[in-house]
């Protein structure tokens, strides 16, 4: 099916040379990077006509003294990127549109029609070149997997193991030592149950010792003083 890529711009916003030239560079990025046939529509134009874009793309020097009021560090780079834009506007469709009133919309449909057959002429051959390679490049790179894979008679690949391969030599255990040890498989172990512990039967255990302590504490406390008042009387 034909693609064809339609860049909407702003009109109203775009009557700053700043943000035009911002809008010209990110159609182009997009231009390059899809590469198919593109068409700047530039919307509203009931509000402001778009014959000042047109004019611009085709007249350096309109630019240039447009961008003469900025004295911005970006402006610089608008005037010296307006000159590298060139060829990109030569073979730009840019049509006017109004969203709200349907004006430009016959000459939209017109410019999309003209990418639609430049898509057929001129991009799908490419297309089809390009996946034709690709698919003989696939064929032969999958007829090389083959032929490697019948030379080989049947025989896994070898595999380098390095370091990590090594040969255990086992040692003879002497008789008499042999005989003393017995070896049980780990799946006959019996697991010894583990004692349950009751954290409440602790805790009553502590508070009561605590309790004991604190009564043996107080009652030694007053036997002193008992003692103390009978020895000053």
């Amino acid at each position: 099916m034909p693609t064809v890529v339609v860049y909407v711009m702003d009109s109203v916003r775009s009557t700053n040379p700043v943000t035009f030239m911002s809008n010209m560079l990110y159609a182009c990025s997009i231009l390059y990077k899809c590469k198919l046939p593109f068409v700047l529509a530039m919307n509203k134009i009931d509000v402001v006509s778009h014959k000042y874009a047109l004019d611009w793309m085709e007249d350096f020097e309109t630019f240039q003294e447009a961008l003469a009021g900025e004295t911005s560090y970006v402006s610089n780079l608008a005037q010296s990127m307006s000159l590298a834009l060139d060829e990109f506007y030569s073979s730009l469709r840019a049509v006017g549109v109004s969203a709200m009133t349907g004006e430009g919309v016959e000459g939209f449909v017109e410019a999309v029609r003209e990418g639609r057959e430049e898509y057929n002429t001129e991009y799908r051959p490419e297309y089809e070149r390009l996946k034709q390679e690709r698919e003989q490049a696939d064929l032969v790179k999958t007829s090389q997997t083959m032929k490697g894979e019948s030379s080989s008679s049947g025989k896994g690949k070898e595999v380098n193991m390095g370091l990590c391969h090594s040969i255990r030599e086992e040692a003879e255990i002497p008789e008499n030592i042999r005989d003393g040890i017995y070896l049980r498989h780990p799946g006959d172990e019996d697991e010894e149950p583990e004692e349950e512990v009751d954290i409440e039967q602790e805790e009553e255990s502590r508070e009561a010792e605590s309790f004991k302590n604190f009564v043996q504490n107080r009652s030694a406390q007053t036997e002193n003083k008992i003692r103390n008042q009978f020895t000053s009387s």
